[in-house]
């Protein structure tokens, strides 16, 4: 349901008056609105503006404010997140570890006989790839 969700962030970060209908392959209607669909519909046919309750309007106002509020708040801190995950591994590059260890070099001793197994097929399957990148980088060379 991203698409509702887009359309929820338009209306509450840009105060407007939104409405959605998306009809799914088997000729359901769904529908998404703010304040509310029908009425977001019947301003656009008729023209005229939505004629809502003061005090309804007013605490949904503040409602809309606060979540704009809070939707910011958190966009920032996921920025922020953002960035101190990519300092960590420019870090991890420069120091040459890594954060992300190969699954390659994981410990066989505590692996049990499933398990191994799963490993030496990924492992097999690793090399048939990497042969099949060889060989293939092989032939585009020979033809440069």
């Amino acid at each position: 349901m991203g698409l509702f969700n887009k359309v929820t962030e338009l209306s509450v970060l840009c105060k407007a008056k939104t409405a959605l209908i998306v009809t799914s392959p088997d000729n359901k209607l769904y529908v998404c609105g703010y304040p509310n669909c029908d009425a977001v519909i019947q301003q656009y046919l008729t023209g005229k503006d939505i004629v809502e309750d003061g005090e309804k309007k007013k605490q949904e106002e503040i409602n809309v404010e606060t979540l704009r509020l809070e939707y910011e708040a958190i966009e920032d801190k996921l920025e922020e997140e953002k960035k101190n995950f990519e300092d960590i591994i420019t870090n991890e590059k420069e120091k040459g570890d890594s954060i992300f260890p190969y699954w390659w070099d994981d410990s066989i001793d505590d692996m049990d006989l499933e398990t191994l197994e799963e490993f030496t097929a990924s492992l097999q399957n690793l090399r048939l790839n990497l042969g099949s990148a060889m060989d293939e980088k092989k032939l585009m060379f020979t033809f440069q």
